[in-house]
């Protein structure tokens, strides 16, 4: 039986166009047998397309059997208790799990999806010095964000080698 659900997904999947760079990089990481960076940045200006791209990418961690949580920043405080209980939500845990801990116990690879990034700028330092290093290595984090990343993500020696940023542009003439 179809559902209507399955149908909208596809009408996306047949509408979407370009990013073949940006999909070929979170497909091979989705692919390596252990993950060559664990944050991928994306940013760009509204309307270029950061949220499609972003749909496209979960589709096909699902389509590969990875599971996939997404948190879009337009329905969270920008507080860590918020986060944590938004987060929490998605995961299904009841308030009373720590969702580091539920991902920790769980060894099966994910990606964690953070959309409107721009909106949670008063937590960068806490999500990149706090929050981000608790997570297993069996989990990715994707950011989408109008904003270029904070200094904090490129020049830390500590993340440079598990850091990616993609700077989305506008399409290509023939693309659009």
């Amino acid at each position: 039986m179809s559902r209507l659900a399955d149908r909208l997904s596809a009408a996306r999947r047949r509408r979407f166009i370009g990013r073949t760079t940006e999909q070929a990089l979170f497909q091979s990481a989705l692919l390596a047998d252990e993950f060559p960076f664990f944050l991928l940045y994306v940013y760009g200006p509204g309307g270029v397309g950061k949220t499609s791209l972003l749909y496209q990418f979960n589709q096909f961690a699902e389509q590969v059997g990875v599971n996939v949580v997404s948190l879009d920043a337009r329905n969270l405080e920008p507080t860590a208790d918020s986060f944590l209980t938004g987060l929490n939500l998605a995961l299904g845990n009841s308030p009373a799990i720590s969702p580091t801990e539920s991902l920790a116990q769980s060894n099966q690879r994910m990606v964690l999806f953070l959309d409107t990034y721009e909106l949670l700028a008063p937590l960068d330092n806490w999500l990149r010095e706090t929050f981000l290093p608790q997570l297993p290595d069996h989990v990715l984090t994707v950011i989408a964000s109008r904003n270029a990343p904070a200094p904090g993500w490129r020049f830390d020696p500590g993340w440079q080698p598990y850091f990616r940023s993609l700077h989305l542009h506008n399409l290509a003439a023939t693309e659009g």
